[in-house]
């Protein structure tokens, strides 16, 4: 299958997808969350293909965070329709039989960092930083308030929610963000090594594991499906990310 905004090659049992907007640090758009989804169906349907990797084209960004332009809505189908494609890849990812692992090559941001949180785990160059800072442009993490509590706690993750604040690779997995940090030229032959080892153990096990590890998950994606559309067509996040493309401080009013 053809892609326009991701790569995906397949290494024997690793399928490989890669966030591929360098030029604006893989920020996700519709289309690339789209594509993500299908790319994860592309490997249920393919029996070979035992371990699912996600990565970020460049040594910059893994991905930047959602393409802000992109989160203009005019209306609540809008938002429920974006909400509805958002939710369907965190949704796949929890969901799909075997492991994903994200291979954390750069900045993490918004989008980035809940790829890093939902996937089976995560390894992060030592370079990668990480935030969930919608609070600067007025938006929420709602899937955040609910799948990231068990991984990094309400402390932490009421920190990174209220704050904004960007963490490196190092507290990231003090946090429990990543699972291991690795100098930046050590990622990806770590990841393939863990990848092709893991790919090598039952596949019974593994989709026991697997289905084990997200149960319940499905809950949170509901608040997010009732709850997100109303919040991405709020004024307060209009005019936050106006704010982001014109370079100023946000004026928010509460509505």
């Amino acid at each position: 299958m053809r892609y326009g905004s991701i790569l995906v090659a397949k290494d024997n049992a690793v399928l490989t997808i890669t966030m591929n907007r360098p030029e604006k640090m893989n920020a996700c758009s519709l289309e690339m969350f789209t594509e993500i989804d299908k790319a994860l169906t592309e490997a249920e349907n393919d029996d070979d293909v035992k371990v699912v990797i996600i990565t970020g084209a460049g040594n910059k960004a893994f991905s930047a965070g959602v393409d802000i332009e992109a989160l203009n809505m005019d209306d609540l189908n809008a938002a429920s329709n974006w909400v509805k494609i958002d939710a369907g890849t965190f949704r796949h990812i929890e969901n799909i039989p075997m492991p994903v692992i994200a291979a954390v090559n750069g900045d993490a941001f918004g989008f980035g960092c809940k790829i890093s949180i939902v996937s089976d785990f995560a390894i992060a160059a030592d370079n990668a930083r990480f935030g969930l800072q919608g609070i600067k442009v007025g938006a929420v993490h709602m899937i955040m308030l609910g799948r990231a509590v068990n991984v990094l706690g309400r402390q932490r993750l009421g920190y990174m929610l209220f704050t904004g604040k960007i963490i490196d690779a190092h507290k990231a997995e003090h946090f429990g963000i990543v699972s291991e940090v690795v100098p930046q030229e050590e990622l990806y032959p770590a990841v393939y090594g863990l990848a092709h080892k893991i790919a090598e153990y039952s596949p019974v096990a593994i989709r026991t594991i697997k289905k084990l590890l997200h149960r319940g998950s499905d809950d949170d994606y509901r608040y997010e499906d009732v709850l997100t559309p109303h919040l991405l067509t709020m004024e307060d996040l209009k005019e936050g990310s106006r704010a982001f493309v014109e370079k100023r401080k946000a004026i928010f009013k509460g509505k």
